[in-house]
């Protein structure tokens, strides 16, 4: 799962690795659900963050939660 990413990602790589838009991306890297340091001014996510996020069942519950506003189920 996931080997033609690096083993420290950037921002663009975490995108295209969950399908997910750049402010998706900055969302979960900046509220800490996906782990990340600083290099200068860039962000870099070590896959490990990225492995963990989706074996822990955020990337589905995420999803999930979105799906369940969309059609109206949490208002």
């Amino acid at each position: 799962m996931f080997n033609q990413y690096p083993d420290i990602m950037s921002v663009n790589d975490l995108r295209t690795a969950l399908s997910i838009g750049r402010t998706k991306a900055y969302e979960l890297v900046n509220s800490g659900q996906i782990k990340s340091i600083k290099v200068g001014n860039a962000i870099r996510i070590p896959k490990k963050s990225l492995f963990d996020y989706v074996d822990h069942g955020m990337y589905n519950r995420v999803e999930a939660g979105k799906r369940l506003i969309h059609e109206g189920g949490n208002q």
